[in-house]
């Protein structure tokens, strides 16, 4: 497990297998956040089937936030299933720019 700390965030990377589809959990003061973070081609957009089952990974972690990170997009009907639910927040490729170029804060 390797633990970082940033801004009082302690946060850890999952082990590659048996991760409940987890890559990185981290405690925040409002609660437990949760990452998973997908490696896609930029013709290779997230799926509605991706949100939904990690939408039951956030209820039964009974996580305050999940972040699904992708290299690629989203397609329309992953971003109509997130707005469901105010505890997932999608991350593309353009926003990882942005983030490098400006961390938000969380």
């Amino acid at each position: 497990m390797s633990f970082f700390h940033r801004a009082g965030l302690e946060a850890w990377a999952t082990r590659r297998s048996n991760d409940f589809g987890v890559d990185v959990f981290a405690v925040h003061p409002d609660g437990l956040m949760i990452v998973q973070c997908k490696r896609n081609s930029t013709e290779n957009k997230v799926g509605r089937p991706t949100i939904q089952q990690f939408k039951g990974v956030v209820e039964e972690q009974n996580a305050h936030r999940g972040y699904i990170i992708t290299t690629s997009t989203f397609t329309e009907e992953a971003i109509a299933s997130t707005a469901l639910t105010d505890k997932i927040m999608l991350v593309a490729m353009d926003d990882l720019v942005r983030w490098h170029a400006e961390p938000p804060a969380f």
